[in-house]
């Protein structure tokens, strides 16, 4: 009986890829299949070609071996068509975290990857509009951002990505809590749109951070729901209150941290900036709207 070839989309920039992709082909072995077959992403093609190229070919799972880009690109492209599977080689992995995806051991990561079952999860997409009148259109699996947020992801140093991993997101942040909000237009679904003095919003599918913190707690990539966080605090006071309701503390509703939820989000910026989707940052916005698939994606993930 003929087996359908599984597939490898691989970033080698990414940390770990060889060793990722020398995990995936034992893997195979393991499940009694034949080798993967391997593609891998260049500055050019980041994933979605390939990920296109391989399901032509008649792959029914389609791996990943990368970071959150990585990630991004070939979901939007694989959609429920096969089975996606994860091999976290990030800085922040934010979709495997939200995933439950083992990030300490590459092995079982790609034993999952190639022969796990399949979970529906939801898929995001993120229409972003430019100053110069032109549009870009993205798939997301965990959060969009604007405010601060962005602007954090937009000077963030390559290097420092690299050499410290999701710690390099922290200083810089912590350098910006005593920046004032700016003046964000948000319509969730049918309601009409009312303009925040925002910190950030956060249009946010998957809410788990590092050490456990979260965007917004509760939020799960399988829920079929987009949940908006307004984070706008006042005084430097009220990042106590955020930070705890992120690390675990029940939410009380507070000017300084709001959440709504909806399937379709659009946010109107009030002054040209950066866009962030899954951590690439867009520049030059004047608008996004996102949207959530409900079940657009089958992964190969533990079902709790």
């Amino acid at each position: 009986m003929a087996v359908d070839p599984v597939a490898l989309v691989l970033n080698p920039a990414s940390r770990g890829a060889q060793r990722a992709r020398r995990e995936v082909v034992i893997a195979c072995a393991e499940a009694g299949m034949p080798p993967p077959e391997i593609r891998s992403t260049t500055v050019a093609e980041p994933g979605a070609a390939q990920a296109r190229e391989l399901l032509a070919l008649g792959c029914t799972r389609v791996v990943v071996a990368g970071g959150d880009g990585t990630l991004r690109e070939v979901a939007g492209a694989v959609g429920d068509r096969a089975v996606l599977g994860v091999v976290p080689c990030g800085t922040a992995n934010l979709a495997a975290r939200n995933l439950g995806l083992p990030l300490r051991s590459t092995t079982a990561a790609a034993r999952l990857a190639v022969a796990g079952p399949g979970r529906r999860v939801d898929l995001g997409r993120v229409e972003a509009s430019h100053e110069d009148g032109s549009s870009t259109s993205l798939p997301f699996l965990v959060v969009v951002g604007v405010g601060q947020d962005a602007e954090v992801l937009a000077t963030m140093i390559p290097e420092a990505k690299r050499r410290l991993g999701w710690l390099a997101y922290v200083t810089p942040g912590l350098s910006r809590l005593r920046r004032p909000g700016r003046p964000v237009g948000l319509r969730v679904d049918d309601a009409a749109e009312q303009e925040e003095p925002a910190w950030s919003v956060l249009a946010v599918n998957g809410g788990r951070l590092p050490l456990g913190a979260r965007l917004v707690p509760g939020a799960r990539m399988d829920d079929g729901l987009l949940h908006v966080a307004v984070v706008g605090p006042r005084r430097l006071a009220d990042w106590g209150r955020v930070a705890a309701t992120g690390l675990g503390a029940p939410h009380r509703e507070h000017p300084a941290l709001r959440y709504r939820q909806g399937r379709v989000a659009v946010l109107r910026l009030g002054a040209p900036g950066p866009v962030q989707v899954d951590g690439d940052v867009l520049p030059g916005c004047v608008s996004a709207r996102v949207e959530i698939r409900p079940g657009g994606l089958r992964v190969a993930a533990p079902t709790t």
